[in-house]
């Protein structure tokens, strides 16, 4: 029995539950994860050059605006 209890398989259990939360959790706020993800490809986009112009810096404001906007639409269910 105490083979089964050591550090090794606790850490693999967390690893186990950890990854099951996320799961939950992408599945429930899915449009959130996109969005977020829509974010990122747009600042990596953004700074590629090295610098942010003015119509960059308006884009990647667009696509945090659509973050609030899933969030508030899971949270209240208005959209």
């Amino acid at each position: 029995m105490m083979e089964w209890l050591s550090w090794s398989n606790f850490f693999y259990l967390v690893g186990l539950i950890i990854a099951g939360v996320a799961t939950l959790v992408a599945s429930k706020y899915r449009n959130i994860v996109k969005e977020i993800k829509d974010v990122a490809s747009e600042l990596q986009k953004a700074y590629e050059d090295g610098e942010l112009s003015k119509e960059e810096k308006e884009s990647v404001m667009k696509e945090a605006l659509d973050v609030l906007k899933a969030v508030i639409s899971i949270r209240f269910k208005i959209f």
